[in-house]
Order: C-alpha cells, then sequence, then structure tokens
C-alpha cells in the first residue's frame, strides 16, 4: 500500500515540486495551501505523514503541529516541518514535530527522514 502525504505549504511553487517530487517516489500526496484546511484536509485524507511550512499565509506551522500531536486522534501522525530559517534558528524551536528541515530542502535528506518515519 503506498503511503499518503499531506503537504502544506502556502508557497504554490514549493507545493508544485514537493507534489511531482513525492508523487514520483510513489507517495499519495494531497496538497493544502491554507492553514485553515489542514484540520479538514487532515479528516478527509487520513495522512501516514504530514509536510508543512512553517510560515503559513495566517499561521504558524508549530503551532499548528503542536495542536495535531496534542489531539488523541492525530498524535500518532509523524509531522515534518519545512523552514527557511538558519539552521541555529531551527535549533531554538521548541515544538512537537518529529523532524525539521531546512530550505531549500535536500530531497535525499526529506526521503530518508520520510522513510524513517512512516516504517
Amino acid at each position: 500500500m503506498n503511503k499518503k502525504i499531506l503537504v502544506v505549504d502556502d508557497d504554490l511553487f514549493s507545493l508544485g515540486s514537493l507534489e511531482l517530487f513525492l508523487s514520483d517516489e510513489g507517495y499519495i500526496v494531497r496538497l493544502v495551501d491554507k492553514s485553515s484546511m489542514v484540520k479538514e484536509s487532515i479528516v478527509a485524507f487520513n495522512p501516514d505523514l504530514i509536510i508543512m511550512d512553517i510560515c503559513l499565509d495566517d499561521a504558524d506551522g508549530r503551532e499548528i503541529c503542536d495542536n495535531i500531536k496534542n489531539s488523541w486522534l492525530t498524535s500518532q501522525i509523524p509531522i515534518i516541518l519545512l523552514t527557511a530559517l538558519s539552521h541555529e534558528k531551527i535549533s531554538e524551536f521548541d515544538c512537537l514535530a518529529d523532524a525539521i528541515i531546512g530550505k531549500p530542502c535536500n530531497y535525499s535528506m526529506l526521503l530518508k527522514t520520510i522513510a524513517d518515519l512512516v516504517k
């Protein structure tokens, strides 16, 4: 069975790039470009993993991540946060994400992280 990945980013270019890359790797991908659609997309799509940008249209991906992780209905879903912030800034984050990867993202590292999280 192919694993399902929900990708959340308000940058349409990033969404398209990730969709193409992950689909080519055999994943079933659903895209969300509005932070307000994350919750209903999780319910409708039931993803095996979420990849989410930290800086979204009108929300902080870290807060959305923590809300997902603090709900008993969704706490088991692994979350990878993406950010263009420096590695120094990333190390200062205090959130419940399973991984944080810098942008532009190294696709080999992203694939390895996904594989490790959706065993």
